[in-house]
């Protein structure tokens, strides 16, 4: 493609873009519930003929744009799917048409160097400047996988060569609010799902710091070798963050390496009044934030920080030899990928444009609506809501007491599905305490007080409609 139809390419995909634009903001949040459905609009013929762009995005607009569901929209509030930004989508396009692959430094010096610069820039938004080695990361769960594998490189470095064959089980702890990346990660590295010990919560979702002594001491006792610590600093099913300066103080009594869990939530101790709930972060080891959540940065984008990043890996195949490395950053020589995509440069266009001032602005906003829906449906006979939404995560549940205890979770979970199923809006469902819960996630700065009071009008409007 020559520069004249490469411009003219990319003025045919923006126009096509800003028409479906304001169509798609017509349509449901959500576009279709049957997996058939979707498999049917595609073509499924392997195409051995060239086809010209405009044919091309015809089939996009026929095959997949129908079934794209609207996350950028701020009624979109599933999970904790940050809403991305318009100025990061430019940050892609860049990426894609440069092809660099940050396997080697020499390979693509600027995505590596870029993505060292991320890393502080990251740590000195959340407040934490002494946490400025790391490497991006797909998403929270590769972070959370790699925190502990800097864990066994820093507890245990024969690991490398002799794996665990010889040694004691190893133990790591954490709540049972914590993330399942972590259980995946017991799975992954070979130290198994029966030594995660899930520690129980209070009230206010926070980890019970009497029964975590209690379970440490069990373990050391049966032979057992605590190893690790995760902390919270935001979950995901409430936003809670554990009292995470006490946490410190046990990893430090047992020889814990403490890892601190902040995915989601730690871009809200750039915020005054809430810097304090965060006291005892800056005592970890390894934190893990991902600016494609409350950061706004398009998906994907995580970070892993620590202090001093362990060596994990001491070996080098033939053809990685690099004869002038000197003081080259080399991330590959850190984590299991070896090709890698300039994730970077997202960040640094998001960052760059935004100012930190500007996010926290955002994030600020998030919570301040968060607090607002809580109050409207509050104020509602039978809609029970959850106290702890000290973030930007609302639970609530509908429960009326003429009712049992089983329609009234009858009722709550058939409120998640019929949601679900309209599509009007985005919310999900969780178990608190046993029980299902709706449960919202506001990460979007376009969001309005309209769009929550629109929000609140469906979810009351769907419990009316199935309690009649």
């Amino acid at each position: 493609m020559n520069p004249k139809d490469l411009k003219e390419a990319i003025n045919e995909t923006v126009d096509l873009l800003l028409r479906l634009e304001t169509q798609h903001s017509q349509e449901p949040i959500l576009k279709s519930n049957d997996p058939e459905e979707v498999k049917d609009a595609l073509d499924h013929h392997l195409p051995s003929k060239s086809s010209p762009l405009s044919e091309l995005l015809s089939s996009l607009e026929q095959e997949v744009i129908p079934y794209l569901n609207r996350n950028t929209d701020p009624r979109f509030a599933a999970y904790i799917t940050g809403s991305g930004n318009y100025v990061s989508a430019i940050a892609e396009f860049i990426k894609s048409y440069f092809n660099q692959n940050a396997l080697k430094w020499n390979n693509s010096p600027i995505a590596n160097e870029m993505e060292q610069l991320i890393i502080k820039w990251v740590a000195e938004f959340i407040g934490l400047p002494q946490f400025n080695q790391g490497v991006l990361t797909s998403g929270g769960s590769m972070s959370n996988l790699l925190a502990l594998h800097f864990a066994l490189a820093s507890k245990y470095p024969q690991r490398e060569m002799e794996g665990f064959y010889h040694s004691k089980k190893l133990v790591v702890y954490c709540s049972d609010q914590t993330h399942s990346s972590i259980e995946r990660a017991m799975v992954f590295l070979g130290l198994g799902r029966s030594y995660l010990r899930k520690i129980s919560v209070d009230r206010n979702f926070k980890i019970d710091l009497e029964e975590l002594n209690t379970t440490i001491s069990k373990d050391i006792n049966a032979g057992l070798q605590p190893f690790a610590l995760i902390g919270n600093a935001g979950t995901t099913n409430t936003g809670s963050i554990d009292d995470l300066k006490a946490l410190a103080s046990v990893a430090k009594e047992y020889d814990l390496w403490y890892h601190v869990d902040g995915a989601y939530g730690l871009p809200a101790r750039n915020l005054p009044k809430l810097r304090a709930e965060f006291n005892g972060v800056e005592l970890a080891d390894s934190v893990i934030i991902n600016p494609h959540k409350w950061m706004y940065v398009p998906f994907e984008a995580s970070c892993i920080l620590l202090k001093d990043i362990p060596k994990a890996i001491h070996f080098d195949p033939d053809y990685l030899y690099t004869a002038n490395k000197s003081t080259r950053w080399e991330s590959s020589e850190h984590t299991i990928e070896l090709s890698k995509e300039f994730k970077a440069l997202k960040v640094w266009f998001t960052l760059k444009y935004y100012g930190t001032d500007k996010l926290s602005q955002f994030v600020a906003h998030d919570i301040e609506l968060t607090n607002y829906l809580a109050e409207l449906l509050s104020s509602h006979d039978h809609i029970e809501v959850e106290p702890n939404h000290a973030l930007s995560i609302v639970c609530f549940r509908y429960k009326n007491e003429e009712l049992s205890d089983e329609q009234n979770e009858s009722l709550n979970q058939k409120a998640v599905a019929e949601i679900e199923n309209a599509g009007d809006i985005f919310i999900t469902g969780t178990k608190l305490r046993g029980k299902t819960y709706l449960r919202a996630y506001f990460g979007n700065p376009n969001r309005t007080q309209e769009d929550v009071d629109y929000m609140k009008d469906v979810i009351l409007k769907t419990i009316a409609q199935i309690c009649s």
